[in-house]
């Protein structure tokens, strides 16, 4: 369907956070703590008339109690706990399902020494409620709640006299690990992330200030953020030529997309597209004298491929069908020394959803050719493909198929994470995993990857170091590891 002003390409990819719940889990706090105010009560109360003439105050070891509250005292060293007794009753059989039987538990506690040592009571006031018997059966709990529960910390509170916590009964939540925050703004979101040719800045686009994207850069590792342009209108998926001097990016200030150059530390704009069709996701030639961009047909209503050239007033050159193309930043990786184009493409028949392309492009004569599949998922869309800096692998996005997106008036998934895939389709490797919203993938230097998240919340830049992927893929590859893109290495990062 034709795309008005109304429905801005930019919703394809709006980013407006989302929590990520993850489960709670009950902290286990030892063995041997004895010393919880509700268990002592709660055990007294049970035990208590059962166990008038078993009282034996050697339960408290250097965990002190003071004015009938239970209080953990971790600075009594070894030599003031008072002597431990030996236990003369051997480890009681089990019987019918239960620990330990009720006789050889009695047989247990009479061992024991009824001695108080002084030092473990330093309260004056008595204490007027039995203590409960640390060794008296606990009741086994039901079926269901030892199946959604902890059944380990039951047998060893049942041992020990003491009931232990157990960990939530709820599922466990797999989350990306390995990854660092790069962005932090307080409001608004942060999304089509680039790295600069030498690896030590990103350039963003953000809504951060106000409602509508602007041009943004920082420091890798530093957090002062400079604004590059400043515009009523959305300036958002910058892309910078391969000598670092230029920032192409989409624009609607005047009315339709259209894709703007500007020098890479911000100032003048110029107009590189001016057709009424909406222009989107600029690339460079390896060159740098050609761009590639996305163009919504006026005649055929699909996304189009086109070749622009930077200093020529010439027309643009139609090359395809396709949605985020990509130059691959290496000159004649193609067939017959042809450049390749990166891009997702929707299927026309079935669930037409998007895979991941490559095009063969001839800068002379200027022809395009040889349209290659390379990645495709069942009940998925795969989306943001973007090329590593050896032109050898693709990082993407993939969304699963979900009635809810399908049926939502926004663009924007219920989930998503990052894959890497070699330029021939091998050594498939997931990247991030989770219940997040993972988009955008641009690729760093020294493997690592950029990518947007709202796994905190909001949508910000993170990223990934892909050193334990580079090794899961080249157990399958063992030339993976040694051929993986791991350039430009000749300028160090800003900051080390």
């Amino acid at each position: 369907m034709p795309m008005t002003t109304t429905t801005r390409p930019i919703l394809l990819l709006a980013l407006a956070g989302t929590m990520m719940t993850l489960p709670a889990c009950a902290k286990r706090v030892g063995f041997w703590d004895r010393t919880k105010q509700h268990q002592v009560e709660q055990q007294a109360e049970q035990q208590a008339q059962a166990n008038q003439d078993s009282r034996s105050n050697s339960y408290f070891t250097p965990e002190h109690v003071e004015s009938g509250s239970a209080v953990q005292n971790s600075a009594v060293s070894a030599s003031t706990a008072p002597e431990p007794q030996p236990v003369t009753q051997s480890a009681p059989a089990l019987d019918s399902g239960s620990f330990a039987s009720s006789e050889s538990q009695s047989n247990s506690s009479a061992a024991i020494s009824t001695s108080a040592s002084p030092e473990s009571i330093i309260s004056d006031e008595p204490i007027t409620s039995a203590a409960p018997d640390p060794y008296a059966p606990i009741p086994k709990p039901e079926a269901n709640s030892v199946a959604g529960g902890d059944l380990s910390a039951w047998i060893y509170s049942n041992a020990m006299g003491i009931e232990l916590p157990t960990e939530s009964a709820t599922p466990a939540t797999r989350a990306t690990v390995n990854v660092r925050k790069i962005t932090d703004s307080y409001a608004g979101s942060d999304f089509d992330p680039i790295v600069t040719p030498d690896g030590n800045r990103l350039i963003y686009a953000s809504t951060q200030h106000r409602p509508t994207a602007d041009i943004y850069t920082k420091s890798i590792r530093g957090a002062v953020v400079t604004r590059l342009t400043d515009d009523p209108a959305q300036d958002v998926m910058p892309s910078i030529s391969p000598d670092g001097s230029t920032i192409a990016f989409a624009t609607d200030r005047n009315g339709s997309w259209d894709i703007f150059l500007m020098p890479a530390e911000g100032g003048s704009k110029i107009q590189i597209t001016n057709e009424s069709a909406h222009d989107l996701h600029p690339s460079w030639s390896p060159d740098g004298t050609k761009l590639v961009f996305s163009r919504l047909g006026q005649q055929t209503g699909r996304w189009e491929m086109w070749i622009t050239d930077v200093a020529s007033s010439h027309g643009a050159q139609f090359i395809g069908f396709g949605l985020f193309p990509e130059w691959c930043p290496i000159a004649g990786t193609g067939i017959d020394g042809a450049d390749q184009i990166l891009f997702q493409r929707s299927r026309e028949r079935g669930d037409r959803a998007f895979s991941i392309w490559t095009i063969d492009y001839t800068p002379n004569p200027g022809t395009a050719g040889r349209e290659t599949e390379i990645a495709s998922g069942s009940e998925q869309a795969l989306i943001n493909p973007t090329w590593s800096p050896d032109g050898q692998f693709v990082c993407f996005a993939a969304v699963p198929y979900s009635q809810s997106w399908v049926n939502s008036t926004t663009a924007r998934p219920d989930m998503s994470t990052i894959w890497m895939v070699s330029i021939n389709g091998t050594n498939k490797v997931k990247l991030t995993d989770g219940t997040s919203v993972d988009l955008m993938p641009a690729w760093g230097r020294n493997n690592n990857i950029f990518f947007v998240s709202n796994m905190d919340g909001q949508d910000h830049l993170w990223s990934m170091e892909l050193s334990p992927a580079v090794r899961a893929a080249s157990l399958r590859n063992p030339n993976f590891e040694s051929t993986f893109a791991n350039v430009p290495t000749n300028t160090p990062d800003a900051g080390e």
